[in-house]
């Protein structure tokens, strides 16, 4: 979930945003984490999400050899998912928006891609529940 744009906003929020423990907070730590540069301010994390953007087709395919022959598919569809990975990986969510507000909830398999807007769908498929949630992520072989 994301932090607010304004109002209050407290190391503690930060921590809970980045799943940082408990211990040992620290703004400097956690803002190298966040890839902010210092100066570190609490207000760099107005608005922050360590959502993780990806993009995956418009088309979907009713079973994993579909999805793998979605490769070459435009991957134009912008997700955001709540895993540590670059893509994500059964476990995590899937949500529309970068607040995390809104799960993704379309029961099928879909080809996606790490970080392009504009390219060919990647060789990985996966499928998830109707909460967002990745049930099963595949590597496609050619």
């Amino acid at each position: 979930m994301a932090l607010p744009s304004s109002g209050t906003l407290s190391i503690n929020d930060i921590r809970l945003e980045l799943g940082a423990s408990a211990t040992n907070q620290s703004l400097g730590a956690f803002s190298d984490t966040a890839g902010f540069a210092a100066p570190d301010a609490v207000s760099d994390f107005y608005g922050f999400s360590s959502l993780t953007a990806f993009y995956v087709t418009n088309t979907n395919s009713r079973n994993a050899t579909g999805a793998c022959n979605l490769a070459g598919s435009t991957v134009n569809q912008l997700k955001y998912h709540n895993g540590s990975g670059v893509v994500p990986f059964p476990g995590d969510i899937i949500y529309n928006d970068s607040a995390g507000t809104t799960p993704y909830v379309w029961v099928a398999f879909i080809g996606q891609d790490q970080n392009s807007s504009a390219g060919p769908a990647s060789a990985i498929n996966m499928s998830f529940s109707n909460n967002g949630e990745v049930s099963t992520l595949t590597v496609c072989i050619f």
